[in-house]
């Protein structure tokens, strides 16, 4: 796990450079020609998945999350007091420009927030592929992944490529992480579970493992 010092301090860097997303904005398209009779030719356009950006504009709507200390999962107002409390609603869009919001929408759901360049991370999507691929995530809940702190000189860029396969929605931060911040972020991998109307029912920063994930998965399912 990334501590909150060290990621911060990363985050901090980034937003003051110019190098964590790409200003391209259009997608490219191209036109494909094939002929289907004789004498007659059908033209399709194919278009491109990413519109070319890493990092995109986010708007939060609500009060941020507080940041946590320490590692684990948290699901305890005890240990926890924002347990129970509404996650502010993110808006964005996905790496085609698709937007993307995770709010209140009647689906229980686990966002995940991510670093491309953080082995921890790579590990947790691997982890999250394998109990996908064996069947076992709840019908009941929604798998979201957030790409924070993007950062072009640093292993396993672009994020786009790296998600390409994640088994759920994936939304990209802005260039100044405004998503990670708001939902509290201290460490990565950090990981929100929230009910339908997005109230917080756990939340867990650094690796875990696949049998604790899918307790949580299930944790989550059963408040839906």
């Amino acid at each position: 796990m990334f501590r909150l010092r060290t990621l911060f301090l990363i985050l901090a860097a980034l937003t003051l450079t110019a190098a964590c997303g790409s200003s391209s904005s259009a997608s490219e398209s191209a036109e494909e020609t094939t002929t289907t009779e004789p004498g007659e030719t059908t033209t399709t356009t194919a278009v491109q998945t990413s519109d070319g950006a890493e990092t995109a504009p986010v708007t939060v709507s609500g009060a941020a999350l507080p940041q946590l200390e320490g590692g684990g999962v948290f699901s305890d107002e005890a240990d926890d007091p924002a347990i129970g409390s509404v996650a502010p609603t993110l808006t964005g869009t996905n790496f085609n420009g698709s937007e993307v919001s995770i709010g209140p929408d009647g689906r229980a759901k686990v966002v995940y927030f991510l670093a491309h360049w953080c082995p921890h991370c790579q590990d947790e999507v691997n982890l999250i592929n394998e109990l996908v691929a064996d069947g076992v995530q709840p019908s009941e809940i929604d798998l979201y992944a957030v790409t924070i702190a993007v950062d072009e000189t640093r292993p396993n860029y672009p994020p786009s490529e790296w998600l390409e396969n994640f088994p759920g929605t994936v939304m990209r931060d802005s260039a100044e992480n405004e998503a990670g911040l708001a939902s509290g972020i201290s460490g990565i991998p950090y990981t929100l579970y929230l009910d339908g109307e997005n109230n917080l029912i756990a939340r867990s920063v650094g690796s875990l493992e696949k049998d604790q994930v899918l307790n949580l998965w299930n944790v989550v399912a059963s408040g839906a």
